[in-house]
Formats: structure tokens, C-alpha cells, sequence
């Protein structure tokens, strides 16, 4: 299908792809922001029992939210997807339809995530090369939740970028999960779409 699209509307396909990506990342940007402002920020605590609950309850209910926004992500994209191919199957003009934009590929549930954490690895990488207070207070109360886990075992805070394994794994598995269920979903009203047209076939 893309190689039917002009330059001008292969630029209008990748812009309203990057807007949808960008859509389906902002919730699980501030889902992240709120975690680490409220109850991973409590890992800054004296008390190392508090720290480690914090941090790993904080972690877990963060993944568990990228999971949630994943697999409605995931249910969404498929079902654009099955919506656009009905009316590409009926040769629709719509452009939505024609570029398939919006649409499930697995990549997405990777790139996604990885569009949320931006601001973490943007905010990570200058403190890593050049330190400073504003970097390390946005790292403790924003991104806490791969900033603690290193530095609480003594590790430079810099490693926190393997964290965002959690997110982005989370995220790409409720992707999937959801795709299956909504595929599901869309298998049952087709079966009974088929069952009423063929008891009011009988009726007649």
C-alpha cells in the first residue's frame, strides 16, 4: 500500500504515525512521573526497609501500569486495524484506511514505551556527563524508579538505564495481550453476525 502514496502523502502517513505513537506514550509518561513523585520518592528515606519497599512496590506498580496501557494500546491498534481493512477490502478512499496509520505492529508496543522514557534518558545522559543538582533532583523525584534501584546498592546512578527494560517489556507484553484479546473479541461478533444472518436465512 505505501508504494502507492505520493512524497506529500508519505509525509502526512509518517506524521499522523508519529502523533499516534506519541498519543498512546503520554499517559504512561505521567503514570511514571506520578509514581516517582509520590511513592518512589519515599526510597530518599533513612529507613531502609521504607526504601526497599518503595522502590520495589513502586517498580512493580509501574510495570503492572505499562501492562494496562499496553494492552489498551495493543486493543486499539488492532481494532483500527480491522476497521481499516473492511474498508480497504471495499476500496475505500479514506485516507486513515490508506495509510494505515495508527494501525497493530508489534514494534509500536516497543517504541511506544521507549517514547515515554525519553525525558529519563535525556535527563540521565547530561548528569552522567556533566553532574548537577537539577539533573539529580528530576532523577530522584521524576525518573526515580531506575534512578533508586542502582544507587541504593551503592552502583553509579548511570546504570539506571537498564531499567528501562521494565517499562518497555511491560508495555510490548500488554501490546500483544491485547491484541489477542480484541482479536478474540472480533472472532465472537463476527461468529455471531454469521449465526443472526443464518437464522433469519431459515426464517425465510
Amino acid at each position: 500500500m505505501d508504494n502507492k502514496l505520493t512524497s506529500e502523502q508519505l509525509r502526512q502517513k509518517i506524521w499522523w504515525e508519529f502523533l499516534d505513537l506519541l498519543t498512546g506514550a503520554l499517559l504512561p509518561l505521567v503514570i511514571m512521573l506520578l509514581f516517582s513523585c509520590t511513592i518512589i520518592m519515599f526510597a530518599d528515606s533513612d529507613d531502609l526497609a521504607v526504601q526497599l519497599v518503595a522502590v520495589i512496590g513502586g517498580d512493580i506498580l509501574l510495570a503492572a501500569a505499562y501492562f494496562i496501557f499496553g494492552s489498551k494500546n495493543g486493543s486499539t491498534a488492532y481494532r483500527k486495524f480491522y476497521l481499516n481493512e473492511t474498508k480497504r477490502a471495499l476500496d475505500s478512499a479514506e485516507k486513515q484506511a490508506l495509510y494505515r496509520t495508527g494501525e497493530y505492529s508489534l514494534w509500536k508496543g516497543f517504541v511506544i514505551p521507549l517514547i515515554s522514557c525519553v525525558p529519563y534518558v535525556v535527563v540521565q545522559v547530561i548528569n552522567a556527563c556533566a553532574p548537577n543538582q537539577v539533573c539529580t533532583f528530576l532523577l530522584i523525584y521524576a525518573f526515580g524508579w531506575a534512578y533508586f534501584p542502582f544507587t541504593l546498592a551503592g552502583l553509579h546512578q548511570a546504570l539506571g538505564l537498564v531499567m528501562l527494560v521494565v517499562p518497555v517489556a511491560a508495555h510490548a507484553a500488554g501490546y500483544v495481550y491485547g491484541k489477542c484479546k480484541e482479536e478474540k473479541l472480533q472472532a465472537q461478533l463476527e461468529a455471531t453476525n454469521a449465526d443472526g444472518k443464518a437464522k433469519k436465512k431459515g426464517k425465510k
